[in-house]
């Protein structure tokens, strides 16, 4: 009988947590990027794929950037906060913005800027080009 209640409790929270996508424009030249590629361009270590200039943003959503941080760069907050002082100390990077809802909507009307959110947010005029 324990175990219906651990059942339940992980359906419901599968469900507050929404899958993680990323997003661009949809007449983007990007179509799809591997987990790798988005880890890459979110540690600033390549800034083009497939000779197309990228330009990725942050969320504000705490809670989305730390499962985004978690899940998809395979880092936990520290580390990635870290990792992005070291960059930003040794002048080599500046930190990708971190965008409210709004924002997000208003920079993806650029052509080959990318964004996570939750894929219960997709837009039509935005297309996915990496969902887990």
């Amino acid at each position: 009988m324990k175990l219906i209640p651990l059942i339940l409790l992980f359906t419901l929270t599968t469900l507050l947590y929404a899958e993680i996508i990323v997003v661009t424009n949809k007449n983007s030249d990007i179509n799809n990027l591997t987990k790798q590629s988005i880890k890459y361009l979110y540690l600033a270590k390549v800034n083009k794929i497939n000779d197309i200039r990228i330009k990725p943003f942050l969320s504000k959503d705490k809670k989305l950037h730390e499962r985004f941080i978690n899940n998809i760069i395979d880092k936990d907050i520290e580390q990635y906060s870290s990792y992005w002082a070291r960059l930003v100390f040794t002048g080599r990077e500046a930190i990708p913005r971190r965008l409210s809802f709004k924002e997000i909507k208003q920079k993806l009307n650029e052509k080959n800027t990318i964004i996570y959110i939750d894929k219960k947010d997709m837009n039509k005029n935005w297309k996915i080009i990496y969902e887990k």
